[in-house]
């Protein structure tokens, strides 16, 4: 048995989402978390790590330790688990949610162990201990690993509040124990290490969204993350003490809604529900609209509110839209489109970039991060959960308090820990798969999918008889040259193939398919510099 760890990093390293990751010592090997990214590239919904290395550790791979319920931890099991059976450790409400989840892929016997913060599990040589943090959904906690090398410590996603609100829970004293007794290594979020100081209170923005809800004289929509159970919590109080009615709008609103509710995270809530056609027929200032949406994702209900193509509800000038959420880097542009639409009809649009106060963000700022490295004194210290600049940023912090054993790694590294060194020594594959729905989409399909976004497509159709071409080819251009050009270009593209497979015999019409696209791609290239996609189709009849 060899006497080091290795921990590799499959996804969430110098990227923004898929959080997953491995520890490995022997012949046992953990994962943690199994997350996706959110994408709406080439009509694709999602995109998960491949998983392909994780797959290739057979029974060695023990378990999944899920930290938190976040779609960017646990939304790739689905995916992970039709292919490959472990056991899914979860705090409670992750476990809710991965249970929903399996439900919808209709996914069985999943052995799923449900532990709390406190709560701890030994997994072949790993003992695992959770513990609370503060962080934006409930149930949120970090892991204490005694390891053969000592104690790793992965915080998970974090925040460290000053006054905490009802439910939110950080183990300040079982993190200082750890501390006294030895923390070999800590793997630790950085997703707010550019930003200063501390980050903002939960109560804060509670406060925030009272006020501007008070102040709206007609409908209000507050837009925000629908796990934030706190924020959610907050929004139907408000309501009920300023006599509103509260539609859900949005799939996972409601099911992170009904979740709390089962869980007792939220007092009851239907007394003050409505449905968006009853909504239509309240007071405008009788009407709180919660929706989800708040990355101006496609088909999303507040999408459609700004497009103007929800079935019941449509806004109108004077109604209020509260983004109680921050913009995810890389989704600038949809959001800004969604903001636009809005104040373009009247509507008036508060947004964390005019009122930062409105939004307390689920990760801890510097000062935070800075105090969780003071807080457990680790010997060696990586930075995890975000780009390669918000890594560097966080193990400036880690250099400044005195560690010395620092390594920045990218999704694939392999680092080696001992009891006295920490090294990167390999790489496994890494990469991305992309789901459209609930189905992954292969490699070549999106490869079909770039070629065609970037140069079109060309379709070239063929007639052979006895293996010989029987006429001309047809063909048919879209996407590649404008409408002007398009005829003659697909004229002289027939002409060519023709005289590039005229008196030529194929015994198979793939031969004849190949043939007329190689034939097709040397003259796209030649005469015009074009790589479209070129497909053909070979009618092969006598």
């Amino acid at each position: 048995m060899t006497d080091s760890l290795r921990f590799i990093p499959l996804g969430g390293l110098c990227e923004v989402g898929m959080n997953c990751a491995a520890l490995a010592w022997g012949d046992a090997t953990i994962a943690i978390d199994c997350g996706v990214g959110f994408t709406d590239e080439l009509g694709a919904d999602m995109v998960h790590p491949n998983f392909g290395w994780l797959y290739e550790q057979g029974e060695r791979l023990r378990a999944i330790v899920v930290t938190h319920g976040h779609e960017d931890h646990i939304g790739a099991l689905p995916y992970f688990l039709k292919r490959f059976r472990v056991p899914v450790y979860a705090p409670p409400y992750a476990a809710a949610l991965i249970q929903d989840r399996l439900a919808e892929h209709r996914l069985e016997d999943v052995e799923l162990r449900v532990g709390a913060a406190g709560s701890r599990f030994k997994i072949g040589p790993f003992g695992i201990e959770r513990f609370g943090v503060h962080h934006s959904i409930a149930d949120a906690t970090g892991l204490i690993l005694d390891t053969p090398v000592g104690t790793v410590v992965h915080t998970g996603d974090f925040k460290i509040e000053s006054e905490p609100c009802a439910g939110q829970r950080f183990d300040r004293k079982r993190l200082e124990e750890a501390a006294r007794d030895g923390v070999r290594l800590l793997l630790s979020d950085s997703t707010g290490a550019d930003v200063e100081g501390t980050s903002d209170l939960e109560r804060n923005a509670e406060t925030a969204l009272e006020q501007w809800v008070a102040r709206s004289p007609h409908r209000v929509v507050v837009a925000t993350f629908s796990s934030n159970v706190f924020r959610l919590r907050a929004a139907f109080r408000i309501a009920r003490e300023h006599g509103r009615k509260v539609c859900l709008l949005g799939m996972s609103v409601r099911k992170h809604t009904e979740t709390a509710s089962d869980l007792d995270l939220i007092p009851p809530v239907e007394s003050v529900l409505v449905s968006a056609e009853e909504a239509t027929t309240l007071p405008r200032d009788q009407v709180m609209i919660i929706a989800g949406g708040t990355q101006g994702e496609r088909g999303s209900s507040l999408t459609r509110l700004a497009h103007e193509e929800h079935s019941y509800l449509h806004l109108s000038e004077g109604d209020t839209v509260i983004f109680s959420s921050r913009i995810i880097p890389g989704n600038e542009l949809p959001v800004l489109d969604v903001i636009n639409r809005f104040e373009e009809r009247g509507i008036e649009v508060i947004t964390r970039h005019e009122h930062p106060e409105i939004h307390a963000s689920g990760h801890g700022s510097r000062e935070e991060q800075r105090a969780m490295i003071r807080l457990l004194q680790p010997q060696a210290f990586v930075p995890v959960h975000g780009t390669h600049h918000h890594l560097r940023r966080h193990a400036e912090l880690a250099r400044e308090e005195g560690v010395t054993e620092i390594e920045i790694l990218q999704n694939g590294s392999v680092l080696e820990v001992t009891r006295d060194s920490l090294a990167v020594v390999d790489s496994v594959p890494v990469g991305r798969v992309y789901v459209e729905g609930m189905e992954p989409l292969g490699d070549r399909v999106m490869e079909d999918r770039r070629a065609m976004a970037s140069g079109g497509i060309v379709t070239i159709l063929i007639s052979i008889k006895d293996g010989k071409l029987r006429s001309s080819p047809r063909v048919l251009a879209r996407g590649v040259v404008g409408n002007e050009l398009r005829s003659p270009v697909e004229q002289k593209l027939a002409d060519h193939v023709r005289s590039k497979l005229k008196g030529r015999r194929f015994t198979q019409p793939e031969k004849a398919e190949e043939a007329a696209i190689e034939a097709a791609r040397r003259f796209l290239i030649h005469n015009h510099r074009k790589r479209p996609l070129i497909t053909a189709v070979v009618d092969g009849g006598s």
